[in-house]
């Protein structure tokens, strides 16, 4: 029998037939059959088929100003060694929650690490490629007490740092142990030893405040939000999540900036400034907030002061239907606008996936930011510290301004 053009209907069922009859099988995967020939005894098939056209898929195209996803150039990198601390090792080297760096166009850089478990800190050398540490314990907070270290920043004098100002996690308590913010003097190069924080703030080198929380308490937009467990008719009433909890901590022209987690609405962010002497001196430390729009279950993670403003780690608010809110950098001039909305360009979101988990991490929350690079013109190349990594779990980034 010659070739022929195919009738489907015909030519499908003698095709099934004749591999019934030989017990064979035939997948057409992405082509199309054109014809079929058998041989005069029956006992030989020819199949010829052609490959369909693949269906192009359309190009996603950007939307007008829509941020870049960026994945990690480098990391996580290690750090020999790891932290040491006396109690709850694992744990607090994954609980790495803010970072602050001195200045520095290349090369070493002397860092301090806070965590959100204890009440101590780490310096750390910061390099363009790793970091190490001594390990020299930083006492911020003395005893047993949950500090709950959110945020560092620096203006090359002092090193800052705030606690979350925020009731416990586990239960909604109140946690007054985190209502700190202290300042400690950057220590000379090489010359760290017996410049521990001293506890009862007699020194120059260390001084404590908890004059941010009276702060907190009577900003309109904020004082909603602050307070302690209130007993009525017997029974307690306590803010727990939704509450205040201060996140992010930048420095600049003489005022610190407290980056909110919470309270935060429909992406509606929240940053505190105040004096930076005056409010450690007591100061009007001139209290000014500024609502920006980081996206829809984004607040505030982290906060960074730039050559040209402030930039911001946003990522999940408090809020459970936020869980998958994502991770972003934007920027803020550090201006307030009409009625305290400033506005922030969403610089890109990040892409975490690639990011590999080692033995002792368990999960990455990109919590502390540390520019590396910060040249005017120039893409911001930025390393990022997770809670849930071990020591940090550190990844870098290009940053486009």
């Amino acid at each position: 029998m010659g070739k022929k053009e195919l009738d489907k209907r015909t030519e499908f069922h003698r095709l099934h037939e004749w591999l019934d009859a030989v017990g064979g099988h035939i997948s057409l995967g992405q082509s199309k059959l054109i014809s079929i020939e058998t041989s005069e005894s029956g006992n030989k098939l020819s199949i010829l088929l052609k490959k369909n056209k693949p269906i192009e898929k359309p190009t996603a195209i950007p939307r007008a100003n829509e941020p870049p996803l960026i994945a990690p150039d480098d990391g996580p990198w290690e750090l020999d060694g790891g932290f040491k601390f006396k109690k709850n090792d694992d744990k607090t080297r994954r609980s790495m929650s803010g970072i602050a760096c001195l200045p520095n166009s290349s090369g070493p850089r002397l860092c301090l690490a806070v965590f959100d478990e204890g009440g101590e800190a780490r310096y750390l050398t910061l390099t363009d490629n790793g970091y190490s540490t001594d390990n020299e314990k930083v006492v911020l907070l003395p005893g047993n007490g949950e500090l709950d270290a959110e945020g560092a920043a620096t203006d090359g004098r002092y090193f800052y740092v705030t606690g979350s100002h925020s009731a416990k996690r586990e239960d909604g308590a109140a946690n007054p142990d985190s209502r700190h913010v202290i300042r400690l003097r950057v220590p000379l190069a090489n010359v760290r030893k017996g410049l521990e924080a001293s506890p009862d703030g007699e020194t120059a080198d260390f001084a404590d405040t908890d004059a941010l929380w009276k702060i907190l308490k009577r900003v309109p937009g904020l004082k909603e939000y602050v307070g302690d467990p209130v007993f009525k008719n017997g029974s307690e009433t306590r803010l727990g999540k939704g509450s205040v909890n201060i996140e992010g901590l930048a420095v600049k022209n003489g005022r610190l900036f407290f980056g909110l987690r919470s309270p935060a609405v429909g992406g509606a962010a929240k940053i505190l400034s105040v004096d930076a002497d005056q409010l450690f001196s007591g100061g009007d430390a001139d209290p000014k907030i500024c609502t920006l729009m980081l996206g829809s279950g984004q607040a505030v993670r982290d906060l960074e002061a730039v050559s040209d403003g402030i930039l911001i780690l946003a990522g999940p608010d408090e809020a459970e239907t936020s869980k998958n809110a994502g991770w972003a950098v934007a920027r803020w001039d550090g201006q307030n606008a009409a009625a305290g909305v400033g506005r922030a360009k969403i610089l890109a979101r990040l892409n975490l996936q690639t990011v590999k988990m080692r033995r002792c991490d368990k999960k990455i929350k990109p919590e502390a930011l540390a520019v590396i690079e910060d040249t005017p013109g120039a893409p911001y190349k930025a390393v990022i510290f997770s809670d849930g990594m071990c020591d940090g779990g550190p990844v870098v980034f290009t940053v486009p301004r």
